[in-house]
């Protein structure tokens, strides 16, 4: 494998799929996509899709990608797969779909189960964990969050087994997207540890499934519903001969276990630890780091899933609507930018953009707090914009939401260095935000760090085919293979004017919103549901 020049990453994420071929030095030699069918709602908070509709957008992708010049299959040393995070695929035993894949926006509940066995004892032990943990910390334990509690009434298998007990009663496995698609490349019903992202039977400080069946009984499966796991950057099997004359692959090529879609991102952007955080600019907003030690939030400030890097974590806190906001305002407000992008042949954002680059740093006074849906730390937050004045545009409304989700992204940081003890020196940015000047310009003042725009806009596709080029030989480890096939394309720099404006406007306002208005906003949860 080590003589053949390309891997191949898999991408399939919520809104299309992806199928991307790397070099050795990370760039990108050609590449295919598709989108998805859109995920439906039977019901007001359900979020379902067709996986039937996974697997012949990718068998589509890839047979045209096979079919390009510079793609040819015999060039191939591996491939790995990336996708969208909390799925649930339920499957018969030859890995036939029995429903629509429940998706990671799914919000439906299943209350009133019972408690298993021996529920109380294990409650009580981690219960006493998180207290000495927030000691540790220097905080007063109050009362901390029922962590295993929540488990149960969240988990879809419970949901399944309860409301549709016949599809439960067939279903042999229960996998995430790239779980099914390894089976329907592969054969094999594996997938990677660092896959595991939300509610499953999963031990993130030791990367493999629970050793108490207390767990799977409290979300309602079983230890054999389970895929057999491995570690990202080892195989998880071959192409079989149908599945190559069904997508267009070599027989026999590795498919190898990477990562989700963020903790591709994390790696892809060049972060394997050592003082750098990755911000996401995409539909969630996150900032994250890789570290060497696991670590849980007692109070859900940030969440910890395994890494795409062997035997490491990626903490994230999380902004549920980050960019998200860019396309709300995009399409509630931005109809004569719209307009304008059309003439001149750019998209809207580009002309957004433009707008926010001519408004001074802080947006004149005015400041968004971009809570449009709650968070662990701002419970019963809405969204608020302040300080409106007669000279204030749509483009100050604009640029102080770019500025919002700044500031509420850099409310992670403290969190960050506090519970895994690295120092953040530098940040990349991925996703659509990264490619904004002035996105990138903010981010770096109201930071005051380096903040770094990677190489490729493509940072999740290049993490999962980092594991593939180490699977392949070409790298000894992660950092090995990140510092070979990332790089950041340009660096912008902090601002001293804007780094002092930007904290003062960051402690003096964004952090004393959401205290000043909570009592405001849940008056308002009440009127407004």
């Amino acid at each position: 494998m080590p003589d053949k020049p390309h891997v191949l990453a898999i991408d399939s994420g919520t809104q299309s799929v992806r199928a991307i071929v790397f070099d050795r030095a990370g760039n990108v030699v050609a590449r295919e996509s598709a989108p998805h069918e859109p995920y439906f709602s039977l019901q007001p908070g359900w979020s379902e899709q067709h996986p039937r509709d996974y697997w012949d957008k990718l068998r589509l992708v890839l047979r045209k990608l096979m079919a390009r010049p510079e793609a040819r299959p015999e060039l191939l040393a591996a491939c790995a797969i990336t996708t969208q995070r909390g799925n649930v695929v339920a499957t018969d035993a030859k890995g036939e779909p029995l429903r629509p894949s429940i998706t990671w926006l799914d919000q439906r509940l299943t209350p009133g189960l019972p408690k298993p066995r021996g529920y109380g004892l294990v409650k009580a032990a981690l219960d006493t964990m998180n207290r000495v943990q927030l000691v540790r910390q220097g905080r007063f334990p109050g009362k901390v969050v029922d962590l295993l509690g929540m488990l149960g009434p969240m988990s879809k298998f419970n949901w399944i087994k309860v409301n549709e007990p016949d599809i439960y009663a067939r279903t042999a496995k229960f996998l995430t997207v790239a779980g099914w698609l390894t089976y329907k490349l592969t054969g094999r019903f594996a997938d990677s540890a660092g896959m595991q992202a939300g509610v499953w039977p999963f031990d993130g400080r030791a990367q493999d499934w629970y050793k108490i069946e207390l767990m799977f009984e409290l979300m309602g499966c079983r230890r054999d519903q389970m895929a057999e796991l491995v570690r990202p950057g080892e195989v998880l099997g071959a192409v079989t001969r149908t599945a190559a004359e069904e997508t267009g692959l070599p027989a026999g090529l590795p498919v190898v276990a990477s990562a989700g879609d963020k903790q591709c991102e994390t790696l892809g952007s060049g972060c394997t630890g050592h003082g750098t955080a990755v911000l996401s600019y995409g539909t969630a907003a996150v900032i994250g780091t890789t570290a060497r030690r696991y670590m849980l939030s007692p109070l859900m400030e940030y969440y910890t899933w395994p890494s795409a890097v062997p035997g490491a974590w990626n903490p994230e806190f999380f902004l549920f609507r980050g960019y998200w906001l860019v396309s709300w305002f995009r399409e509630q407000f931005g109809y004569r930018e719209e307009e304008e992008a059309h003439k001149e042949g750019l998209v809207t954002e580009e002309v957004l953009n433009r707008r926010a680059a001519d408004i001074r740093p802080g947006s004149d006074g005015l400041v968004v707090q971009p809570y449009w849906t709650p968070t662990s730390i701002a419970p019963a937050a809405r969204g608020a914009v302040v300080g409106w004045t007669d000279v204030h545009t749509r483009a100050h409304l604009y640029r102080a939401i770019l500025e919002g989700i700044a500031y509420a992204l850099r409310d992670g940081i403290p969190l960050l260095e506090r519970d895994f003890g690295t120092k953040i020196k530098d940040i990349r940015v991925s996703g659509g935000g990264a490619k904004s000047d002035v996105a990138m310009q903010i981010t770096a003042d109201v930071f005051g760090l380096p903040a770094g725009r990677p190489h490729t806009v493509e940072t999740c596709a290049l993490g999962a085919a980092i594991n593939a080029a180490m699977a392949a030989g070409w790298y000894r480890d992660a950092d090995e293979a990140a510092a070979a096939m990332t790089r950041t394309e340009r660096v912008f720099e902090p601002i001293a004017a804007n780094v002092a404006l930007y904290e003062e406007l960051y402690q003096g306002v964004h952090r004393r919103l959401y205290p000043a208005l909570k009592d405001i906003h849940r008056t308002l949860n009440k009127v407004g549901g």
